[in-house]
C-alpha cells in the first residue's frame, strides 16, 4: 500500500470520527434540551441569583452558550460533563478567561473539589468563592 493510500485512510478514519462526534453532541444536547426547561439569559441569571453574584451567572452564559446552541441553552443543573459532551479542559479555559476578566491569577485559585458534581450551579459558586477567598489569601 502506497503512502497516499495510507493518509487518505486516515483522513477518511479522522472525518468519521469528527462526524460522529458532532452527532453525539447534537443528539446528547437534543435530548437533555427535552427534559427541562431552557432558560433565557435573564432567567439563568435569576436561577444562580443564590450561588453567585450577577456578573458571574453573567460571564457562566457567556461562556457556555456557545456549548448548549442552538438546541439548548444552558440551565445551573445541568452537569456539563455528563449531560453535554464537553472536553473536561474547557473547565480550566473558563477559569482563565474569567481570572483575565477580572485581572485575578488563576494560579492562586482554590482546587476544585473532587467530590462534587460538575454542575453550572457548583462552578458558578466555586468561581464566587474564588474571588472572595482570593484577597484573603494575597493579604
Amino acid at each position: 500500500m502506497s503512502g497516499w493510500w495510507f493518509a487518505a485512510g486516515c483522513l477518511g478514519l479522522y472525518l468519521l470520527l469528527w462526524a460522529y462526534m458532532a452527532w453525539d453532541r447534537k443528539r446528547r444536547v437534543t435530548a437533555l434540551a427535552a427534559r427541562r426547561h431552557n432558560p433565557t439569559q435573564a432567567e439563568f441569571i435569576a436561577l444562580l441569583a443564590g450561588d453567585c453574584e450577577a456578573d458571574v451567572a453573567a460571564f457562566l452564559w457567556d461562556e457556555l452558550a456557545d456549548s448548549w446552541q442552538p438546541e439548548a441553552t444552558p440551565h445551573p443543573d445541568d452537569d456539563y460533563l455528563k449531560d453535554v459532551p464537553i472536553d473536561p479542559e474547557e473547565q480550566g479555559d473558563w477559569l482563565d478567561a474569567f481570572c483575565a476578566a477580572h485581572h485575578l491569577s488563576a494560579d492562586d485559585w482554590p482546587e476544585w473539589p473532587g467530590e462534587q458534581a460538575t454542575t453550572v450551579r457548583n462552578f458558578a459558586r466555586w468561581l464566587s468563592e474564588g474571588r472572595r477567598l482570593l484577597p484573603r489569601a494575597a493579604a
